[in-house]
C-alpha cells in the first residue's frame, strides 16, 4: 500500500519592476510604459514637501487608472528632525532626495525579490546636483552590487520628449502634478510650472489643474 505523499509547492514569484512614482510628468509616463511591460508596483514618498499631498493624490489616481499596486511611505519627521527648528520652512526639506529614494525602493526590492528601480529623470534634471550623470553613476554601481538593476529611461530625453511618448499611451497630463508650492491647481510661476506647461504647450496638449 502506497502512503500518500503532500506536496507543499512554492509558488512561482512573478519578476517585478518598482517606479518611484511622484505623480508628476516624468513618473507618470514611465508608469505607463512600464505597466504596459509588465508587473510593476509604485512607490510613492513623501519627505515632507509642501505638495506631498497633491503629490500622492495624482499618484494613487495614476495607480488606479493602471491597476498598479501603490505603496507610500511616510518620511515626514525625518524631514522635521533633519530640518532644524528653522521658522521658514523651504517647499522640498531634504537635500538629495533622489539618494534617499533609490536607497528605500532599493530596500523595498530587495524585501519583494524585484529586479529593477525605475526613475524618471529627464535630460532638463541635469541642472540638479542628483540629476547628473556623475550622481546617478555611483547609484547605479551600488545597486548593480546587490543584484538589482536602477534605470533611467529618459536621461536623455527633453520634457516635451517624455511627454509625446506618454501621450501615445494615453497619458491624460492634466491629472498629473508638478507644483512647487502644493496648491490645488497649479501656481503656473514656480519653475517646475513653468517647465511643465511650456513643454505641454509645445505638444498642443492642454495643461490645466488635476481634477
Amino acid at each position: 500500500m502506497m502512503s500518500k505523499i503532500n506536496l507543499r509547492l512554492t509558488p512561482q514569484v512573478m519578476p517585478t519592476d518598482i517606479v518611484l512614482l511622484s505623480g508628476g510628468v516624468e513618473s507618470t509616463t514611465l508608469l505607463y510604459e512600464g505597466r504596459a511591460q509588465g508587473e510593476l508596483r509604485a512607490l510613492f514618498i513623501d519627505y515632507g514637501q509642501s505638495s506631498a499631498r497633491q503629490e500622492r493624490r495624482a499618484a494613487a489616481a495614476a495607480c488606479a487608472r493602471t491597476d498598479t499596486p501603490f505603496t507610500a511611505i511616510n518620511l515626514k519627521r525625518l524631514a522635521l528632525d533633519l530640518g532644524g527648528s528653522a521658522a521658514i520652512r523651504p517647499h522640498v526639506p531634504l537635500r538629495a532626495r533622489n539618494l534617499l529614494a533609490v536607497s528605500i525602493a532599493a530596500n523595498w526590492a530587495l524585501q519583494t525579490q524585484a529586479r529593477r528601480v525605475l526613475l524618471g529623470l529627464q535630460r532638463g534634471d541635469r541642472e540638479h546636483p542628483e540629476g547628473r550623470p556623475d550622481f546617478i553613476r555611483p547609484l547605479t554601481e551600488c545597486l548593480a552590487s546587490l543584484k538589482l538593476v536602477l534605470e533611467t529611461p529618459y536621461r536623455e530625453l527633453s520634457k516635451a520628449d517624455v511627454i509625446a511618448r506618454g501621450l501615445a499611451l494615453g497619458v491624460d497630463y492634466t491629472l498629473t502634478y508638478s507644483c512647487l508650492l502644493g496648491h490645488r491647481a497649479h501656481c503656473g510661476q514656480c519653475p517646475q510650472c513653468q517647465a511643465r506647461d511650456s513643454a505641454l504647450r509645445d505638444l498642443g496638449s492642454p495643461s490645466g489643474p488635476p481634477k
